[in-house]
């Protein structure tokens, strides 16, 4: 979603920042976990609690948020929520730059065939880039670099 409601120009800075606080809360999460501050038999029950409050707020706040503009615009059909879901988020203005960006990638994803996790394994074209996913991924949570 956060990658999905900014303007085109912004959207590498929202992904980015959002990877950036899901690393700092990974880490936040192993330094409370310590011993010496949630980490103690008596406190885990705080510890294990904690990870409710963000969830609460997401619960809470979410169902106040529109629909993202792509999804409404590519898989639903809707022209006029998506400009109203545009307005809600970027503001009043001219956007109708971004529409047409939306639908010509709707455009392109229509002549473009989605494949089953089964069929991605067995086409030759992209075993190469799913064995470096794979590898990347893995090596990336065994290494600890989250943690840093």
């Amino acid at each position: 979603y956060v990658g999905e409601i900014p303007p085109k120009r912004l959207r590498g800075f929202a992904n980015s920042t959002s990877s950036f606080f899901w690393s700092l809360g990974k880490a936040v999460g192993q330094i409370s976990g310590q011993r010496e501050l949630l980490g103690s038999q008596s406190l885990w029950p705080m510890l294990m609690a904690s990870c409710g409050f963000p969830a609460l707020v997401q619960l809470i706040t979410l169902p106040f948020f529109p629909e993202s503009p792509p999804y409404l615009l590519m898989h639903k059909g809707d022209h006029e929520g998506c400009k109203k879901a545009i307005r809600q988020l970027w503001g009043e203005g001219h956007h109708q730059a971004e529409i047409d960006d939306i639908m010509k990638e709707k455009a392109t994803m229509k002549n473009t065939k989605i494949l089953s996790v089964l069929e991605l394994v067995k086409e030759p074209a992209f075993r190469w880039q799913l064995y470096m996913i794979v590898i990347l991924t893995a090596t990336v949570q065994l290494c600890g670099i989250n943690a840093v």
